[in-house]
């Protein structure tokens, strides 16, 4: 804020106040807008830099006045207004809201003040993502209870999440202000707004050709049915706005044909699956057929060879569309969940044609988290099916994993699946030949220590580590980092059963290659005794015998070093040995691992011991 100097504010809103300032060393003018977190790691999270509290965001600062200042003029006026304004407002809306669809990406809090116009009647969408920045539930709440709630979707009030569904009923909301603010005062649009919440009566008061229809498609109270900007942009209506305010939406190459007026939902599954494919090169049809698929969960296991295909081809036909490989991951991940579970034939979706899909719109869309994070979670289940991991290996897979995990080690969203891929993927019983790993564990480590407090971020990473193990690591900084990393896992999520497992899993294998391991096993993060960390998890899990196996096979690997052996029976482990030997009579494997770790311990302690003599 000591670069600018403040000329003028705007009236706070509930995500911050905007400014008109002047920076003091060029004399050019900006707008600041400030975002208030409700504490200092959601400013960290918004922006890295950040170093307090408030985000302070500077942009462009055009002459315009708002939308909302508009409305309320006219509504002082009593006077309409023009409807040449309305439908270039409605062309460039849908023009940007398509624009930031098709890259995933929502506004979430579209309303008046947040829509700047300029004496040209040319509009533009302000504040611009302030609302998902901030991702504060208590701002929420204070919206809701200052009746901006007029504005929001229904689905918004509950959380549920369909934000690009929600900037359509915002923007219909907008739309319905606009075109009624000569009929109704202040308390009357709010009124409107609230009502038609429950039906559409308030609609009946428009009687513009094609707006009626329009806005009754965006204000379908259910987000599943409601339209998309794509379905939009199939109405005449729509089609002349986008013309008139000079959109390249327009002269798009695909578009329906004259007369075809987006899906057939009403005629059913079948119908929306033959239109999808009949206009399989409109991007605006992919879109609507996705959501629509998805939304379609009693069908999930209907046609699903044909749906594989239809998404598939999508996806490959619209390549550089993010919403279109974005929701066509969902819909194929969302039928192998539903096949897998049911214990079907999910083989359609884990051939080499999928795979492709998945990784083209990885490598295609690099910077796209949500995109990449259901990209990945596709990956995972693939690669549970031994033929399809290796088909993963041989589409160089495994380096689109590195690649993402390296780029966002802060995303949990994105560490979990893709700690879970690289898992999935080398622990399967194939030749891995030439696989890239150089740097793998340096990755998955940054991932962890982001994420050290939680179980299921660390599950994923100790299930990672456990699996990079079995590689064999060769350097000495992998071996290390890896070992404390584990260690401090492990001393962080005592009760968390898998974090355990997959920790004494990489453990052993570290140990069993590397004497380096062993010795670093001895100290945790804070300089304490390692063993009695290892001890203390087997304690919380004594009557899990995956988790006490794994716990034998360590310290029978650690035991394999003589100088270790003197704090092995410092802490007591033949003790504990003994007991599991006893309490697992009757798990002959266990009782074996328990036996032959506790020999392992004794007769190398009785050497060192004769030796020293």
């Amino acid at each position: 804020m000591d670069d600018y100097m403040i000329l003028d504010a705007m009236c706070p809103g509930c995500f911050g106040t905007v400014l008109f300032v002047k920076e003091r060393t060029s004399d050019l003018e900006f707008t600041l807008k400030k975002v208030e977190c409700l504490d200092e790691g959601r400013a960290n999270q918004a922006y890295q830099e950040v170093s307090s509290v408030f985000l302070s965001m500077v942009m462009d600062c055009p002459y315009m006045t708002t939308l909302s200042i508009v409305i309320s003029y006219h509504r002082q006026e009593e006077k309409k207004i023009n409807k040449k304004v309305i439908k270039t407002f409605l062309g460039q809306m849908v023009d940007a809201l398509a624009y930031l669809h098709k890259r995933s990406i929502a506004h979430r809090n579209l309303k008046p003040s947040n829509i700047l116009m300029t004496k040209e009647a040319k509009f533009v969408i302000f504040d611009f993502g302030t609302a998902s920045i901030t991702g504060d539930r208590v701002k929420l709440q204070k919206r809701v209870k200052d009746c901006a709630k007029r504005w929001m979707a229904p689905e918004s009030l509950t959380h549920h999440q369909m934000p690009e569904k929600s900037d359509i009923w915002s923007l219909g909301c907008v739309l319905l202000d606009m075109l009624t603010c000569h009929m109704l005062d202040a308390v009357g649009s709010i009124s409107q707004l609230l009502r038609i919440r429950e039906d559409q009566t308030s609609l009946d008061v428009i009687v513009l050709k094609g707006l009626h229809q329009v806005l009754s498609m965006m204000l379908d109270r259910n987000p599943k049915t409601r339209t998309s900007v794509w379905e939009l942009m199939n109405e005449d209506l729509v089609k002349q706005c986008l013309l008139l305010c000079g959109s390249p939406l327009h002269a798009m190459k695909k578009t329906l044909p004259p007369g075809v007026h987006g899906l057939p939902f009403h005629q059913g599954f079948d119908s929306v699956l033959e239109f999808m494919q009949t206009y399989r090169d409109v991007e605006s049809v992919q879109m609507s057929a996705l959501s629509y698929l998805l939304s379609e969960e009693r069908n999930v296991f209907y046609r699903v060879t044909d749906v594989v295909i239809a998404v598939t081809t999508a996806m490959q036909s619209h390549m550089d569309c993010a919403g279109v490989q974005q929701n066509g991951c969902q819909v194929l991940h969302q039928r192998l969940i539903a096949v897998l579970g049911q214990a079907g034939d999910g083989s359609c979706l884990l051939t080499k044609e999928v795979i492709t899909c998945v990784l083209n719109a990885v490598h295609s869309h690099p910077e796209k988290a949500p995109l990449l994070s259901h990209a990945f979670q596709l990956l995972f289940c693939i690669s549970g099916d031994e033929q399809a991991a290796r088909e993963v290996l041989d589409l160089d897979g495994i380096r689109e994993v590195l690649n993402t995990l390296r780029k966002f080690p802060e995303d949990c969203d994105i560490v979990v699946p893709c700690c879970k891929c690289l898992w999935s993927v080398l622990t399967q019983r194939i030749c891995l030949g030439v696989v890239p790993l150089k740097d793998a564990v340096e990755a998955v480590c940054v991932a962890g220590e982001a994420h050290m407090q939680d179980s299921t971020v660390m599950e994923s990473v100790c299930a990672a580590l456990s699996s990079l193990t079995l590689q064999g690591l060769t350097e000495d900084q992998d071996i290390e980092d890896s070992t404390l990393l584990l260690m401090h896992a492990l001393q962080a999520h005592l009760k968390h059963s898998y974090v355990v497992k997959y920790a004494f899993l990489a453990l052993d294998s570290l140990v069993k290659s590397s004497e380096l391991a062993a010795f670093r096993l001895l100290l945790t993060p804070n300089g304490g005794s390692g063993l009695v960390i290892v001890k203390e998890a087997e304690l919380q899990h004594h009557d899990n015998p995956e988790i006490v196996g794994n716990f034998c096979s360590l310290l029978s690997a650690m035991a394999r070093y003589g100088d270790v052996i003197p704090e092995l029976v410092a802490e007591k482990i033949p003790d504990v040995l003994e007991q599991i030997e006893r309490q697992f009579s009757s798990n002959k494997e266990i009782a074996q691992l328990a036996k032959h770790a506790l020999h392992s311990t004794t007769s190398v302690g009785r050497v060192n011991m004769t030796s020293s003599t």
